[in-house]
């Protein structure tokens, strides 16, 4: 059974038994736990003998539960109803559609908050992308969903504006949909790029924009004062502020107070322009000692795109803003360099660093259904960062996604993409293939390896059943099959002594400008070219 993520203690029965549903499931009388067993009350209540029982037991964390699988009886107690909600999809990853085992589980979360910031450049996700993607988030236990795309007008450039009807309708669906899902949906303004942080007006219009979605039911809201100007911009800013820092920490405190006096739940989560470093540049230490401590700091790491985040990196940052970090991770995101994929899973994060983050968010490619790859991984991370295995999680997110059948061909493809320039893993296999006929002249080998990598997009596409995804990668499936097909071409030339280098470089040429994907970090198309190159000086 491929868990994901992995729980911190189960015993599971090789024996199982008939199961395809309940037909009762007893709750605690209050919505939010009638609202809990939604994923195992969807299997319908017509089937089987199986009765449910699901108990508050206040002694457990707030996300904790203990799930037992008895003859008959399914037993979940549980912190709240956000962890009833995790043993019920718990319960659904261990049912193969037909039978369950007889089992225990005892579950907790690593970190207290989990899950994905949309804050990428370029084409934001579909409103469907997104409900889907709330889905999952809450099938793999993550709770908090930050809706930032730096390419809606109304989050950024377009702030002080309300958000048209229809784009209203749309986001109080998705907020209403994070609530089924137990999802904390954030919705996130960046203003900083026009906002005059000392008028009132402008404050009156930023809080006027919250309100209207704060009572779409939202409780909780970011700032985001990144990608900024790094100094003040307005003369009336620099005549009341002695810095950047000074107006960032007075427009936080004022919308706290103002969010609090509405609601004393509510939370602020506030982006810094200085997002990336060790604590060490003034605005970061000022920020940290002006903001009022209810008040969450974000933070990407020692850089933007954070290869590893230590403890002693978490650390130092905590002690410059003075609370623990809320942890916005530039991973698998790739809108810098929006011609490869990240398909790997997340590494460079441990248990000990975690122990000094308050949150840890994804922020994830404009790619929604394969980002979904890395994410599982992260899901498996934060909830039981422990036991995690990268290798492990990696399968397990590629067999949730595309099913077991389909796991190894899916496999071999994100093996082709694994690398942008701030996320580099070792050489692509395809290398040490061309690096053995440039020392054997065997081409057979390499011309077998060629082989399959052109048939990997026919393989693919027969064995994934899922569209979106599908239509998501189809550049990079497509760009294969033609480097591939190229490269084949050149050995055939080469073994027929009838090089025609520069029909072989017009091809690649017509490649590269209809079709800006890049598969195996380019080493295909460089060993062309410099083959080419090579043979015809010789």
């Amino acid at each position: 059974m491929r868990w994901l993520p992995l729980p911190q203690k189960a015993e599971v029965s090789s024996e199982r038994l008939p199961f395809a549903g309940c037909h009762a499931i007893k709750t605690p009388p209050q919505p939010d736990w009638e609202r809990s067993v939604r994923p195992l009350r969807a299997l319908g209540e017509a089937y089987g003998g199986w009765t449910a029982f699901v108990e508050h037991d206040p002694s457990l964390p707030e996300e904790g539960y203990r799930l037992r699988v008895e003859n008959g009886r399914i037993y979940i107690h549980a912190g709240t109803p956000r962890a009833a909600f995790y043993a019920c999809h718990t319960l659904l990853q261990a049912w193969d559609g037909k039978s369950i085992p007889l089992m225990q589980v005892e579950d907790y979360p690593t970190l207290a908050w989990r899950g994905v910031v949309e804050g990428f450049y370029g084409k934001p996700w579909s409103h469907q992308a997104r409900l889907k993607m709330l889905e999952f988030m809450g099938a793999h236990k993550m709770n908090i969903y930050l809706y930032a795309p730096k390419d809606d007008p109304y989050h950024r450039e377009r702030w002080r504006e309300p958000y048209p009807a229809s784009e209203a309708a749309r986001l109080h669906e998705l907020i209403q949909h994070a609530r089924e899902q137990f999802v904390e949906f954030v919705f996130s303004i960046s203003p900083g790029l026009s906002m005059v942080y000392s008028d009132p007006t402008e404050f009156e219009q930023l809080t006027a924009k919250i309100e209207a979605v704060r009572q779409m039911g939202v409780r909780t809201f970011g700032l985001l004062l990144d990608d900024i100007p790094e100094e003040l911009q307005h003369e009336a800013d620099k005549r009341t502020y002695r810095s950047l820092a000074h107006a960032h920490a007075d427009l936080a405190n004022r919308l706290h107070h103002w969010l609090q006096e509405r609601d004393p739940n509510s939370w602020l989560i506030v982006c810094p322009t200085f997002y990336h470093n060790r604590g060490e540049p003034p605005y970061v230490r000022e920020l940290g000692e002006l903001t009022e401590r209810g008040i969450s700091i974000m933070w990407t790491g020692p850089k933007v795109v954070s290869r590893e985040i230590t403890h002693e990196d978490a650390e130092l940052f905590k002690l410059a803003i003075q609370r623990k970090p809320f942890v916005w991770d530039n991973y698998p995101v790739n809108d810098y360099e929006p011609s490869r994929l990240l398909m790997g899973p997340i590494t460079g994060r441990t248990a000990e660093t975690l122990k000094h983050l308050e949150a840890l968010v994804s922020n994830p490619m404009n790619q929604a259904e394969a980002s979904k790859v890395a994410l599982g991984t992260y899901a498996d991370l934060l909830w039981n960062a422990d036991a995690y295995d990268p290798r492990r999680s990696w399968h397990a997110s590629i067999a949730r996604l595309v099913g077991e059948e389909a796991l190894p061909t899916m496999l071999e493809f994100c093996k082709q993409n694994l690398w942008t320039r701030h996320w580099s893993e070792a050489p692509p296999e395809i290398q040490r293939y061309i690096e053995d006929w440039q020392t054997t002249g065997d081409a057979e080998p390499l011309r077998e390896a060629f082989l399959d990598l052109v048939s990997l997009p026919r393989r693919l596409r027969q064995a994934v059943n899922n569209p979106e995804l599908l239509e998501e990668i189809q550049p990079w499936l497509l760009r294969l099959e033609q480097v591939c097909t190229l490269a084949l071409e050149l050995l055939d030339e080469i073994e027929e002594e009838n090089l025609r280098p520069r029909h072989i470089l017009a091809q690649l040429e017509a490649i590269r400008e209809t079709n800006e994907a890049i598969v195996c970090d380019g080493w295909i198309e460089r060993w062309i070219r410099e083959t080419i190159e090579e043979l015809a000086e010789s």
